[in-house]
């Protein structure tokens, strides 16, 4: 399953250019004014027990947050407030994901150290299979999946990029999927200029909690959308 974009990012992304070009600063700065009703309405849901629910607020706050400009010590709090109800709905590496944007505040150091102790209780993950993220900024993740298919494994690639108005207009995304043999902790995908109109090679290498990916090459994804980078395990 793939990372879900922020609502409004979503929706964004399929406006008309018209509907987007009308938006101007007042409306962003009457968007930025609602992020401490992302706080409150998350807070409400998590006291309710709607753990999820809060965390969908929660990255919505994170999101806004970024995007506003807000100091790092209150973006952290947004990522903070996304772990803890992550925590909560036993969604422990995803919350280690998002305690990971910011590891030098006090508080994802303190929510870090009560993480690692549960996570320290859970059985240790064997093989590739599972679903890895990386931060593409504003709520949203790029996300690699990988799946037992007979004796080899489908693995799908889902990027993103997000641009400075990317909360309003949507990422730039490109993705890839395939059938692929994994040997010694590695693959390889491999795209024929014939068949996409482009041509790459993207080396997909595994460690126990992570997926590494380097591209070479140009694979035809929106602007700046690049299979590369340290993918981590999310489940």
């Amino acid at each position: 399953m793939r990372a879900l974009l922020p609502p409004l990012l979503a929706c964004g992304a399929l406006a008309s250019w018209p509907a987007l070009a009308q938006i101007d600063e007042p409306d962003i700065h009457a968007d930025c004014q609602k992020v401490a009703g992302y706080a409150e309405l998350g807070r409400s849901a998590y006291q309710s027990g709607d753990y999820m629910k809060a965390a969908g607020i929660f990255r919505d706050q994170a999101a806004w947050s970024e995007f506003c400009g807000f100091s790092e010590r209150a973006t952290a709090t947004a990522y903070n407030n996304v772990a803890l109800a992550l925590m909560r709905a036993g969604q422990l590496l995803k919350a280690r994901a998002y305690l990971l944007l910011a590891p030098d505040d006090d508080k994802s150091r303190h929510n870090m150290a009560l993480l690692e102790q549960r996570l320290a209780q859970q059985p240790p993950a064997t093989g590739p299979a599972g679903v890895y993220w990386r931060y593409a900024g504003r709520g949203v993740w790029s996300e690699v999946t990988v799946v037992v298919h007979g004796e080899q494994w489908q693995i799908d690639y889902a990027g993103y990029y997000m641009p400075g108005m990317g909360l309003y207009y949507g990422p730039n995304m490109g993705e890839f999927a395939d059938v692929l043999p994994i040997e010694d902790g590695k693959a390889l995908y491999h795209q024929d200029d014939e068949d996409d109109e482009s041509a790459c090679d993207v080396s997909i290498a595994f460690s126990d909690d992570a997926v590494e990916l380097d591209s070479q090459g140009d694979c035809g994804f929106g602007h700046n959308v690049q299979a590369a980078g340290r993918f981590i395990r999310v489940e």
